[in-house]
């Protein structure tokens, strides 16, 4: 099924120590490089789903740049409507990450994703108009991502939150999204609350269409207009890297979404792909295919 993903792709740099660590000093640690960017991911996934993905991204004119865009035409993904910018770095980010393999401090530098801005979006109108999903990035500017949903209401709008700092951007286009992923922090971030189910009711008041709420090993739940539904993850033994098991989740659900799975059967999608990603070095894992995830499906039992 054919999907556009616009958002962001760059290089993760990943660094882990074994033991705690000692700020201001140099801490002996595993280093990794890979390609990344939540967009980028997402494309990723979905293309690995076996969907006909195409990718709106920005790209730089350095070393890294060519690499990531090669790697993403070696998967076949559609790039050919992307944007090259001369005389800037490409997106990087950094995860560090503590000794159980969770996010201890992240950095970025991807000043260059405001490139992809609203005279870019105007110029592929035409383009745009050709798919029926559009999955969104929450790394794009505020003023874009407002643009897209306004200038493409028809379409069906898929959006990953991103993170707990950037998901205000969203605030007041709540009802112009038909499925927002959030974990328990943007959620309760986004509302104003400190409680799930009261930032639930918020957003729901606010006209929130569905919500795929994740809380790490806890309860999946999904807020839609017929009503609260809750699924229970995989348990996982032990988890290699946590980045971008929120965006394979989202993935699993937009590809089940677009091919016309059931609610139960999105959410079976969504599940296998974080649990698959969560034991993978990188913020995907190469090894995923819709065979190997479909096998995981049948493992899955409901709350």
């Amino acid at each position: 099924m054919k999907v556009l993903v616009i958002g962001a792709q760059n290089i993760d740099i990943f660094a882990q120590s074994s033991i705690e660590y000692v700020l201001k000093d140099s801490n002996p640690s595993k280093i990794h490089l890979s390609f990344g960017g939540v967009g980028r991911n997402m494309a990723e996934n979905l293309k690995r789903l076996g969907n006909d993905v195409h990718f709106l991204t920005v790209f730089a004119d350095d070393f890294f740049a060519k690499a990531a865009k090669q790697s993403l035409i070696d998967m076949n993904i559609n790039i050919l409507e992307s944007i090259d910018v001369k005389d800037q770095t490409n997106s990087i980010y950094m995860g560090i990450m503590d000794k159980d393999n969770d996010l201890f401090l992240g950095l970025n530098d991807m000043d260059i994703i405001n490139e992809l801005n609203i005279d870019v979006i105007n110029s592929k109108i035409e383009y745009i108009n050709t798919f029926d999903y559009l999955v969104i990035d929450n790394n794009l500017e505020e003023t874009v991502i407002s643009h897209i949903v306004n200038k493409f209401e028809d379409k069906i709008i898929v959006m990953d939150a991103v993170s707990a700092k950037k998901v205000n951007k969203l605030n007041n286009i709540l009802s112009k999204i038909n499925y927002l992923k959030l974990n328990h922090i943007e959620l309760c971030e986004l509302a104003g609350e400190k409680n799930i189910m009261l930032s639930i009711n918020k957003l729901n008041n606010k006209g929130a269409k569905t919500l795929l709420i994740t809380n790490q090993s806890e309860e999946i739940i999904v807020s839609t207009k017929n009503g609260l539904f809750k699924y229970k993850p995989l348990k996982i033994d032990e988890i290699i890297n946590a980045t971008g098991a929120g965006d394979a989740f989202i993935s699993g659900f937009t590809h089940g979404l677009i091919n016309g799975y059931s609610l139960d059967q999105r959410i079976d999608y969504a599940i296998s792909m974080a649990h698959l990603t969560l034991q993978s070095n990188n913020s995907t894992n190469e090894h995923i295919t819709l065979k190997e995830v479909e096998i995981i499906n049948e493992k899955l039992h409901r709350i």
